[in-house]
């Protein structure tokens, strides 16, 4: 039963849109069941996607999931990614154009990241790359993109509010959240990866300058958090959140390049913590409020 949850990428789905409630809690706004729904459904469609176009450094990484993902070709296609998809977009379209157009933008960054459609001249000037994935850098910093557009914005466009200084800095710091999460599964990933000519940051740098460069961006933007608590830009109850650095710190100090499985068992967890604290900090919030 673990497995097939974590294999199906349920875990990541069913905590996304935890993570979104506790956002929500956050914002003092109600809690939108539409949107929680919808980030499920997001999460749930675009990582099911990927599952089938991460063939080549998959049967290098993780041979059984790829096997299982092959043998539900259609239904992970046209039913998980499309129908979900064109779902999540009609849960948004009564509630505005931010809320439709923010949900449309989540859906078109997950295609362009899991498939090769670029055309042949956009490839050229890419250094052949064909989707996000394949470019550098990038690879690591779209999925953080949807992941914080989707657990902060989303609630606030379905409830028709505006962006203020505090969603743009609560989108920040869940952006680097899961810029250290995506950087940790390429830590876990780095053979396969390497071996399909994919770069990223985890098979560029050594596996000791990535853990070094992880734990000195969780450092820094823990400092960051505690200034913005301090100046009162955001609540006291913010503090909580400092404890997730502390987490990543103490996760990338664990991982061992040549302990593959006990790396992707924690990386699975990590999403786990992390979404935990979110919700933690949106009942702290709660109250404090």
């Amino acid at each position: 039963m673990p497995y097939y949850f974590f294999r199906n990428k349920l875990h990541l789905a069913l905590l996304s849109a935890l993570g979104a409630a506790s956002w929500s809690v956050y914002f003092e706004i109600p809690v939108n069941g539409w949107t929680v729904l919808s980030v499920f459904l997001l999460t749930f469609s675009i990582y099911q996607d990927n599952r089938l176009t991460d063939d080549n450094e998959d049967s290098t990484n993780d041979p059984e999931g790829l096997k299982n993902a092959l043998s539900h070709e259609r239904l992970i296609t046209y039913v998980t990614f499309y129908l979900l998809s064109a779902l999540s977009l009609l849960i948004a379209l009564p509630f505005g154009q931010p809320a439709l157009w923010t949900t449309a933008l989540v859906i078109l960054i997950g295609f362009l990241y899991n498939h090769k459609c670029f055309p042949a001249f956009i490839a050229r000037n890419l250094h052949g790359a064909r989707r996000l994935k394949d470019i550098y850098i990038v690879k690591n910093l779209t999925p953080p993109i949807d992941w914080a557009t989707a657990l902060v914005f989303l609630p606030l466009f379905f409830e028709g509010k505006a962006l203020s200084t505090k969603a743009w800095i609560s989108w920040s710091y869940v952006f680097v959240c899961a810029f250290f999460v995506e950087v940790m599964w390429d830590m876990r990933d780095h053979r396969g990866d390497r071996l399909s000519g994919i770069r990223t940051i985890a098979n560029t740098l050594s596996f000791a300058q990535t853990k070094r460069l992880l734990i000195l961006a969780s450092l820094i933007s823990g400092l960051l958090l505690l200034y913005f608590t301090i100046a009162e830009n955001l609540p006291p109850s913010t503090y909580f959140l400092l404890a997730n650095n502390v987490a990543v710190i103490i996760i990338a100090s664990l991982y061992n390049e040549n302990k593959v499985e006990f790396m992707r068992r924690i990386s699975d967890m990590t999403i786990l913590l992390a979404a935990l604290l979110f919700l933690s900090f949106g009942l702290i919030a709660f109250y404090c409020n």
